[in-house]
């Protein structure tokens, strides 16, 4: 609890200030692809089964995720040398790796983790592939593989250009900057939803 608290008065606060507007823009950037993916799939499901699959669910399991393994990292930053700490931050990438190095069951850890990243990253570019697929035939519910397969390797091309050009900093700006836009989108999708309701019959 100490350390989730911590505001650091007296030093430099931009990671403290900045992290979590780039994880509401991440989340931005994402909720139209993976939204319209969850709608299509969660078709027959009520309101209350929805909620509970998509938001208490998900939320459950990323706050056991840090409350377990933020402490891991906070604990062990305390206890290295400044140099050996820096020299983590720098190359954030791997900083999560190196972390569980110095703990037991490391390489356990560091496994069910490029699992988990790998399923994370599958199932959101499968998403981001179908909803495309689906814009762009007239919101077909059932795209062409083809199309399907066209958009998986633009993007594909795409996330590797970005990579090239500054690392995970160009990526992390450019889904900031295509995340702006969608946050008045967002706020008029919340008061069509309350229409919707208004006018759904029980």
């Amino acid at each position: 609890f100490t350390d989730s608290l911590a505001i650091n008065p007296f030093g430099k606060n931009d990671w403290i200030l900045g992290w979590r507007i780039f994880y509401w823009a991440w989340w931005l950037a994402w909720a139209p692809f993976v939204g319209t993916f969850i709608a299509r799939i969660s078709k027959g499901r009520t309101v209350r089964e929805f909620i509970l699959g998509v938001s208490v669910a998900p939320a459950f399991a990323s706050i056991v995720w840090f409350s377990v393994f933020g402490p891991l990292g906070l604990n062990l930053a305390q206890k290295m040398p400044f140099d050996k700490v820096k020299e983590l931050a720098a190359n954030s990438e791997l900083a999560l790796f190196k972390v569980f190095a110095e703990y037991p069951l490391g390489t356990f850890l560091s496994i069910v983790t490029v699992v988990l990243l790998c399923t994370f990253f599958i199932t959101s570019a499968n998403s981001a592939t179908f909803v495309l697929s689906m814009l762009s035939q007239d919101g077909d519910l059932n795209p062409a593989s083809s199309k399907k397969l066209v958009w998986g390797i633009l993007q594909a091309v795409i996330a590797y250009a970005l990579l090239l050009s500054g690392g995970l900093k160009a990526l992390q700006t450019a889904s900031v900057a295509a995340a702006f836009p969608f946050i008045f989108i967002m706020l008029l999708i919340c008061v069509a939803i309350i229409k919707a309701f208004k006018t759904e019959k029980l």
